[in-house]
């Protein structure tokens, strides 16, 4: 477009809407359709950004697909009549489909009025532009149809061209069964399929395709040439690439990558079909506009950085545009920000989120936002609640079921239909955030001393936030380059751990490997930080309807980063053996779809641990488990912070301050004091931290050798029982005598009187197999129960790596509500103490076998 440099008239925009290039959305992933609100907020969102085609086809809309024949009601039509007009008034061309295919008689003159009564409701209200889709169905014609028609794909002309002549749409598309290379037979070019499509479908008909996959990491310009010369004609391209309908736990959020503009000659159009969850599309649609704007790709020799930020997006600019991904992605960020900070229209409230979509349920407080954040992690507000309406084995502890069912009665033109999460709005007011200006009253944060107060300052952090949110769901393929590099260095960290274990009093003594592992420590670190703290952006934000369907995907994100930084930590403090093996995979651009598996934070987390043989199944397990809505951190601790941890058993039925002293040094005594003082090596403290200050939620501490510890406590209880004599025969604390009522509380708590009773007698036949002792503190409730959870993925994952097989934890016998947790989490009954006082419950973290050979 060389001549738009010196043509001053030219004006991008107005081209682009004349274009006879299709670009766009389609609507046409398996799963929940989008609401009325949604897709006429989508068309906002096109008209900003020049994209001027919205293909309906929801896969699981029932009058669209299953049940094609039924016509729509009255109050179906008045729905539909509004979408086509909102779509219009946004110069949006509204494109309905339809998917007789998996139960069409073909060579019935019945079947056809039928459909022809279906479009021409649909025509009535304003829609002019159609589609007939026949992809994912059966390939086996009826006995009947094989009587009138040579082939499954002269079937499919009859129809398509009926339908086309009888309506004389304006756009009319076709989707052929075989729609992308890998399902075309015997091949792309030898598909007699194809080959009869392209020859006999009405030239003007818009034939369909995916690329070389279904989920097409790459779309070569060979590839596109190859596809024509069968078609005769362009293909027009429905890009999966950022749809998720194939793995729900799943989103997709990073730019338009490997389609070159160059694509544009060789097609008719590209639409994309992105994620089921309307708000996680931002980014690829916003990057899809600079992606149709650009008049080329970034040449190998030129720099993708550029100081020009005068304009963000390419439909606004009228001189020469280059499409780089990873450029629109942070101007597509950028721009993000401001629908994140204002509130939903009409609705001041959180959503409910129900359990059968996100697996937990906060209550509806009102939170306070803070645009800037603390200097390490903010807290969440309000804290979960668990409705009585919804059955507890129904919540679950994964964020994002496996497999959401959908009704197969879903109807999205239904007055009444909305997301399980959706916010009922209106959606007359629906204006996209992003295209509105805020007051400046309304945009001043609400600041704590000491941080970030100026506007860029704040804007930059919270660019650096999304775009780590960005990059942790980037694409199907591939991680975000960061999440590459951090899971790199992240690897090489374990590969060369026991480097940190020599000393060094300062800087300059350091040894180069030394330095290189700080280097990349700060690094992961760095992006780690990055990442909980955009949990804690996403759930303070006043938009809602962000809220609820990205904070699902964000919480599992979120336990997965706070057990990587809390392993960094524990590695840099020098306790960690090297761990040679390398368990990531390199990406070397594989397009094969079974890659897609492969790649994602939680797949990557697990891969780099998997030095413990059953990590999947400690990251992954499905029980009831309160999901705690606050951000928190997890660390190593140290005999420093003992009084600290113990601060968290002082809450008591007393005023008594000598008694609250003593219990919090009662509990240090017993619980932390032992294992620090005999070399445990594996303890963390997780805390909650907001803008008040730091706050101990759970910990627990971990002795690798608990044959070693059961040795040492013989001598410790003597001890002990010298340091506690007064309790112990006079019942006093202090100059204070103890009632009856609170010896009875000291009894039956955690640190009863009796020194013997502190502690399980252990069998011997247990440290054969769980040879590490583990202590934990934690309430049973939602504040606390996932955290804990994390704290000892961290403790077992630290315990694998420096080569443990397994470890146990001893409960009370009386304490069953905590027994019953341990064993929902994955650990295993291992019977009763010989004091028979306690419960023994274990979990193997590695083979012998293994932890031999990775020794010698």
């Amino acid at each position: 477009m060389e001549e738009t440099k010196s043509d001053k008239k030219f004006n991008r925009r107005e081209a682009i809407l004349n274009s006879s290039y299709i670009c766009g959305v389609v609507e046409g992933f398996y799963g929940r359709p989008w609401t009325q609100e949604q897709r006429k907020h989508l068309f906002k969102r096109q008209n900003h950004l020049g994209l001027t085609t919205y293909l309906y086809a929801p896969k699981d809309d029932m009058k669209h697909r299953s049940q094609w024949r039924l016509l729509y009601s009255n109050e179906e039509m008045t729905l539909l009549r509004s979408l086509v007009e909102s779509a219009r008034d946004n110069n949006v061309n509204f494109v309905y489909a339809i998917s007789p295919g998996l139960d069409i008689v073909y060579s019935s003159d019945k079947e056809m009025d039928t459909l022809r009564k279906k479009l021409d409701q649909v025509q009535s209200v304003g829609c002019d532009s159609f589609a007939v889709l026949f992809d994912d169905i059966e390939v086996q014609m009826q006995l009947v149809d094989q009587k009138k028609f040579k082939s499954f794909a002269h079937a499919h002309v009859y129809i398509a061209n009926k339908i086309y002549k009888y309506l004389d749409a304006k756009v009319f598309m076709f989707c052929p069964t075989e729609y992308c290379e890998t399902r075309t037979f015997p091949t792309l070019e030898s598909s007699p399929y194809l080959n009869t499509i392209g020859q006999c479908l009405e030239k003007d008909i818009h034939i369909m395709w995916t690329g070389p996959q279904v989920i097409s990491r790459y779309i070569p310009v060979g590839h596109l040439a190859r596809v024509g010369r069968v078609m005769r004609r362009k293909p027009l391209i429905w890009d999966n690439l950022h749809a998720n309908d194939y793995d729900l736990k799943k989103i997709f959020m990073g730019p338009l990558m490997h389609r070159s503009v160059k694509m544009k000659e060789l097609t008719s159009g590209l639409l994309l079909n992105p994620n089921g969850r309307y708000e996680a599309n931002f980014v690829p649609i916003h990057t899809l506009s600079d992606w149709n704007a650009a008049d080329r790709d970034l040449l190998p020799h030129e720099s993708g950085l550029s100081e020009d930020t005068g304009n963000l997006f390419n439909i606004d600019c009228n001189t020469e545009t280059l499409y780089i991904p990873e450029v629109s992605m942070i101007n597509a960020a950028t721009t993000w920000i401001d629908e994140f900070i204002t509130p939903s229209v009409n609705n001041a409230q959180a959503p409910i989120l129900t359990a059968d979509v996100a697996g937990y349920v906060p209550d509806r407080r009102e939170c306070v936002w803070l645009l800037d954040l603390p200097e390490s992690h903010g807290v969440i507000r309000p804290e979960p609640v668990a409705p009585a309406d919804i059955p507890t084995e129904n919540i679950v502890q994964s964020a994002v079921p496996p497999e959401e069912p959908v009704p197969s009665e879903l109807n999205s033109l239904a007055a009444d239909y909305s997301q399980p999460m959706d916010m009922g709005d209106t959606g007359e007011n629906l204006d996209d955030e992003s295209m509105l200006s805020m007051d400046d009253d309304e945009a001043v944060p609400l600041m704590f001393s000491g941080l970030a107060t100026t506007e860029e300052d704040i804007k930059n952090q919270r660019l650096s936030l999304l775009t780590a949110l960005c990059e942790i769901f980037y694409l199907p393929f591939e991680n975000g380059p960061r999440v590459k590099t951090l899971f790199r260095d992240f690897t090489w960290l374990m590969q060369n751990a026991s480097v940190m274990k020599k000393s060094f009093k300062e800087i300059e003594t350091l040894d180069p490997l030394q330095s290189e592992w700080l280097v990349r420590y700060d690094a992961v670190t760095e992006f780690l930080t990055n990442s909980i703290d955009a949990f804690f952006f996403i759930t303070q934000a006043p938009n809602k309807a962000i809220l609820t369907e990205i904070v699902p995907y964000a919480f599992e994100a979120h336990g997965c980063c706070v057990v990587l930084i809390a392993v960094a930590r524990w590695m840099m403090q020098g306790n960690a053996m090297d761990n040679p093996e390398n368990y990531l995979f390199d990406d070397f651009g594989s397009s094969d779809e079974s890659w897609i598996s492969q790649t994602g934070l939680k797949t990557d987390t697990l891969r780099v641990f998997t030095v413990m043989e059953n990590v999947e199944q400690m990251f992954t397990t499905r029980i009831f488990l309160p999901l705690c809505m606050f951000c928190f951190d997890i660390r190593p601790f140290t005999m420093a912070d003992k009084d600290y941890i113990s601060g968290m058993v002082t809450v008591m039925l007393t005023n008594n301050q000598d008694l609250l002293r003593h219990r919090a040094k009662n509990f240090a005594d017993r619980n932390i004091t032992p294992f620090l003082n005999s070399g445990a090596q594996h303890n963390f403290v997780c805390e909650k931290v907001d803008e008040s200050g730091h706050k101990p939620v759970c910990y627990a501490t971990g002795h690798a050798d608990g044959a070693a510890f059961n040795h040492y406590l013989l001598t410790y209880k003597e001890q002990l029982k010298e340091k506690y004599k007064g309790l112990i025969e006079d019942k006093t604390v202090g100059s204070a005598r103890l009632s009856q009522e609170h010896i009875d509380f000291i009894q039956n708590s955690q640190t009863p009187i009796e020194i013997e009773d502190w502690y399980p007698r252990i069998p011997e036949h247990i440290f054969e197999k769980y040879p590490a002792w583990v202590e934990t503190y934690f309430g049973l409730d939602s504040t606390d129960a996932y955290p804990m959870k994390k704290v000892l993925h961290v403790v077992a994952t630290t315990l694998a790596m420096n080569g443990s097989h397994g470890y146990f934890i001893a409960i009370s016998n009386e304490d069953v509500e905590r027994q019953k947790y341990f064993y929902e989490i994955g650990l295993n009954d291992l019977g009763l103490s010989d004091c028979e006082r306690f419960r023994i419950m274990g979990q193997t973290i590695r083979s012998v076998s293994r932890q031999s050979s990775s020794s010698d």
